[in-house]
This record gives structure tokens, C-alpha cells and sequence, in this order.
């Protein structure tokens, strides 16, 4: 099997799809044309299987358990499922997983010291049904998707930091993996700056927002390795924790060059919305 050579990083909002029609129209255009780069770009890269780094809304996790990491290994996963997709007012859908690689990269991660959570029965929420519906759409049969939750939203969490030495695991584990998989995208969705349930919510930092797409343009993310979940909720809010998605989805493709698709500034749906598209080079 080979490592991932080709990458999506990109916000999630459920207003992405719900409320398309409050924002203005120098905005829609932004992420429309972002969106048709990165669908084109996927379809050019012919996916046949997608690592998904996403985070889970107390969709399939509570406080009365609420691991930092949890693999998917089920046959399939609902994204969205029924009561989802109404709110996210796109088509529900089930998509294949691939139990027996899931399975492996489990153990993988497991003997390089790591001990994630595993769960056969995901149902995943805007975190992976809006980027795999704004990158398929509703008609493109989908490869097999494991998706990786990490906990973003209830303390005490897994520290960028962190997130990156698994990425980083995960990224060899793909290649020792044995399994027909030639062509394997990391997927990573999530921020950027937003509050969610506080007196600074549909706040967005435009600041934190542009230095961290100056980072990501340059390849850079060194600095993001450090990151202090205190501090980053405090000048770009609890929904930037997100962001551990792309770094976990960074790290598993190793050195990258990122292409920077689309930025807009949507307080309307409460975060800062940006899509990269990223390739691993030596």
C-alpha cells in the first residue's frame, strides 16, 4: 500500500450547505470556485481510498465517554444519516469503510504507543458529509473512506503536538500496510478561527485567520506543532481546536506544498472558511 500522495484540507460548517443563500455574492463566488478547483483536483487524483481527519460535534460521543482518538473501522459509516441530512439539507448517504485496513492501522498505531478508540458504528456529522459532498457531490460513487475522530470540543484533549506524532504514525503505518491501495488521500476538515456556544460567537479573527494561511502556503507547520490549546482558543476561539484535524492530516503526508483555493470570512455560518489542496514532495 502507498503512503497518501495527495490531500484536501478544508473548513466544515453546516451552513456550507444549509445556509448557502446569507452570504453575499463576491463570497459565494470565492468558494464555489474553490470548491470546483478541489473537486476537480480530487477527480484528477482519482482517490481510491480517503483517510478522513475530522472531529466529532457529541454526535457519536458524550462526556460519559469521550475518547481523544477513535479509528472507524465499520463496513460503513452514515454521512450524513437521516436526521443530518435534513439539517444539513443535502441527500443522506452511506459510505463504504475498509474494515480490514482500519483494523491494521489500528494495531500499527497501537505498537508505535498510541492507543486510540475504535468504533464499527460511526455516524458522522457536517465534520465529513459537507466536504465529501462539496468534493463528490451527490452523483460521484465514493472510494472507501476511514475516517479518524479526534476530540476537539470537551477537555482535557489531545495537543496539536500530539495530533502531529500520530499523523506522523499514521502516515508510515500506510506504507507498511499490506493492501491494494495505490492512490490514498488525507482528508482534513475542520476551523478556521470561530467561537461556538460563547458571548464571541460568529466572531472571527481575520488576523490569526491570514497568518495561518501564510503558514500553510509556505509548507509550514512547525510553529503549529506548539500550539497551545489555551492560547489558540483565546485569540481564535474553541472551534479553531479543529484545526488538529489538518495538522494530523499534514503529518501522515509528511513535507508538503499546499495550494491555497479559497478564503472567506463567514460570520453568517460562524467560522472562517478556507480549502487547500496539498501534495507531498521530498
Amino acid at each position: 500500500m502507498n503512503a497518501p500522495n495527495f490531500g484536501i484540507v478544508m473548513s466544515h460548517a453546516p451552513g456550507f450547505t444549509a445556509r448557502w443563500d446569507v452570504v453575499d455574492d463576491a463570497r459565494q463566488a470565492t468558494l464555489t470556485a474553490g470548491v470546483e478547483r478541489a473537486r476537480a483536483l480530487v477527480a484528477e487524483a482519482e482517490p481510491d481510498l480517503i483517510i478522513a481527519f475530522v472531529n466529532d460535534h457529541f454526535h457519536n460521543f458524550t462526556l460519559k465517554g469521550m475518547p481523544p482518538f477513535c479509528i472507524g473501522v465499520g463496513d460503513v459509516h452514515e454521512a450524513p444519516g437521516a436526521a443530518a441530512a435534513e439539517m444539513l439539507r443535502i441527500p443522506e448517504r452511506t459510505i463504504a469503510g475498509e474494515p480490514e485496513v482500519a483494523m491494521q492501522l489500528l494495531e500499527c498505531v497501537m505498537a508505535a504507543g498510541f492507543d486510540p478508540a475504535f468504533s464499527a458504528e460511526l455516524s458522522l456529522f457536517d465534520d465529513l458529509s459537507v466536504p465529501l459532498y462539496k468534493l463528490y457531490g451527490p452523483e460521484r460513487s465514493l472510494p472507501p473512506v476511514i475516517p479518524i475522530v479526534t476530540n476537539c470540543i470537551a477537555p482535557p484533549m489531545p495537543s496539536f503536538g500530539r495530533c502531529y506524532d500520530l499523523g506522523a504514525a499514521i502516515g508510515y503505518a500506510l506504507e507498511t500496510i499490506d493492501a491494494p491501495y495505490e492512490r490514498v488521500m488525507v482528508l482534513g476538515s475542520g476551523g478556521l478561527s470561530h467561537w461556538v456556544g460563547t458571548p464571541r460567537t460568529s466572531e472571527i479573527n481575520g488576523e490569526f485567520d491570514a497568518a495561518f494561511l501564510a503558514q500553510m502556503r509556505a509548507g509550514n507547520i512547525e510553529e503549529m506543532r506548539m500550539w497551545n490549546d489555551v492560547e489558540i482558543d483565546e485569540v481564535a476561539g474553541n472551534g479553531a481546536l479543529e484545526l488538529k484535524n489538518w495538522i494530523l492530516a499534514l503529518a501522515a503526508l509528511g513535507p508538503f506544498t499546499a495550494q491555497q483555493l479559497a478564503y472567506a470570512a463567514v460570520p453568517e455560518w460562524l467560522t472562517g472558511m478556507a480549502i487547500f489542496a496539498v501534495t507531498p514532495h521530498d
